[in-house]
């Protein structure tokens, strides 16, 4: 496959790898917070509902600490870390890879 159109097209295949797995950890990261968010319980209880405002957020942000450090979601916090970790990464890769070698294109 030639690509002569492109100033360095050595670098095409190495680039476009590094660009689809940046996109697939981002979508990964993504999924795996959305579904700790959609599966939340934000409102509470009718009682914590009548409480006031202060009383209401405090009680809030508490249940959702102790929610979001529970065993429910260990394997969401663990796929948005490795996840996080190869975004990172890649990103590196790639930054590093167009620095020294220049863009493909």
């Amino acid at each position: 496959m030639k690509y002569e159109w492109a100033d360095n097209p050595h670098l095409f295949i190495p680039v476009t790898a590094c660009a689809v797995v940046l996109a697939l950890s981002f979508a990964t990261m993504f999924v795996s917070l959305a579904s700790i968010i959609l599966r939340t319980d934000f409102y509470g209880s009718i009682d914590e509902q009548n409480l006031p405002w202060s009383e209401r957020m405090g009680s809030r942000d508490s249940r959702l600490h102790a929610e979001f450090s529970s065993p429910r979601f260990q394997m969401a916090r663990r796929t948005i870390a490795y996840g996080a970790i190869v975004f990172f990464g890649t990103f590196g890769v790639m930054a590093l890879i167009l620095i020294v070698f220049g863009h493909p294109s």
